[in-house]
């Protein structure tokens, strides 16, 4: 008899979250918390307190495992960190620091490969069997589906849309690239944006959302001024649109998916921006834009967790020979 519940974990680059997870996708329990800033191993402690905290509520041998979203590129078959850009984590052996203290199996996978697994089993992505999703929040992430199964590449490393590169010598990308997505779409990206309006008399909106101090600028206030009428926030999160439809231009012409799935925390706070993308790829795309549909994912910031607890689920029925 195949167990009832798994445990996600999405970790990013503000924010952990963690939750016990049924197999029809309701979160039982769930647990958040600012990441710790105090290096990697403060990062995985506060991975394993947090399950202790989500799973104390049912038997643990009812939980099948622990999957884990992490924003890096993970050797899928060795789970093994690669690289990460935005914690201090690649080379660190994460899995086996987590497993040393937790009496169940873990399985890791990047962030945004976990994201598109939980809209795909729970959102809005349910039944599509080709699809890409990406994901707008501290850095840009995204998976993509091909015949109803995740695409990772040749060793896991793949999906990585965020550091495509959309202009040429364009703006430095914390990964230490120039001109990638993650560039002009990531949430520094943009509040580095606002910061620069903002001294001028037009960013005057953006400012007052901040408080007054230009430095304290976030990627929410320009959202926040923009829906309070803001032309100049407006503006900023338009153009971001546009940098978002034309990298979504190179997906539809490369992979002709049904579906591309818009998530993360600024690209669900932005509606209009996903309406802006896809007027790109109505205009620039080549004919697969007749098959696709451009969506805001539906499972919000329970997306990473849904994902990671699906794929401990799948992992666990695949060793049993169980059907997915």
């Amino acid at each position: 008899m195949r167990s009832s519940y798994a445990i996600g974990v999405d970790v990013g680059g503000t924010r952990i979250a963690v939750g016990l997870v049924e197999r029809k996708g309701r979160i039982i329990k769930d647990a958040k918390s600012l990441t710790p800033k105090g290096g990697p191993f403060a990062i995985v402690d506060e991975v394993i307190d947090m399950v202790a905290e989500v799973s104390d509520v049912v038997k643990q041998g009812e939980i099948v495992g622990i999957g884990i979203g992490l924003p890096a590129q993970i050797d899928f078959a060795r789970q093994s960190v690669e690289f990460c850009t935005n914690l201090p984590l690649a080379g660190v052996d994460v899995r086996s620091l987590v497993m040393s203290r937790v009496r169940h199996h873990v399985t890791m996978d990047n962030d945004g490969n976990l994201a598109a697994f939980g809209e795909s089993k729970y959102g809005a992505a349910k039944g599509i069997r080709h699809f890409a999703m990406i994901t707008l929040g501290t850095g840009v992430g995204g998976g993509m589906f091909i015949g109803g199964d995740p695409y990772r590449g040749f060793r896991g490393l793949g999906g990585e849309i965020g550091h495509m590169v959309v202009q040429l010598d364009g703006p430095p990308c914390p990964c230490g690239g120039n001109g990638h997505v993650e560039s002009y779409l990531g949430r520094p990206a943009i509040a580095a944006k606002g910061r620069d309006v903002a001294v001028t008399h037009r960013g005057r909106a953006i400012l007052e959302v901040a408080g007054g101090d230009v430095n304290l600028i976030t990627a929410e206030d320009v959202i926040k001024a923009s829906f309070a009428g803001d032309q100049a926030a407006t503006e900023i999160l338009m153009e971001a649109g546009v940098v978002l439809g034309k990298t979504l231009v190179g997906i539809v012409n490369l992979l002709n998916p049904q579906m591309i799935v818009v998530g993360g925390g600024i690209g669900e706070a932005c509606p209009f921006m996903i309406d802006r993308a896809a007027e790109v790829i109505a205009a620039e795309a080549l004919a697969g834009r007749r098959d696709v549909r451009v969506v805001a994912a539906e499972l919000g910031n329970d997306a990473g967790v849904l994902g990671a607890a699906a794929l401990a689920f799948e992992e666990s029925d695949s060793k049993e020979g169980l059907n997915r």
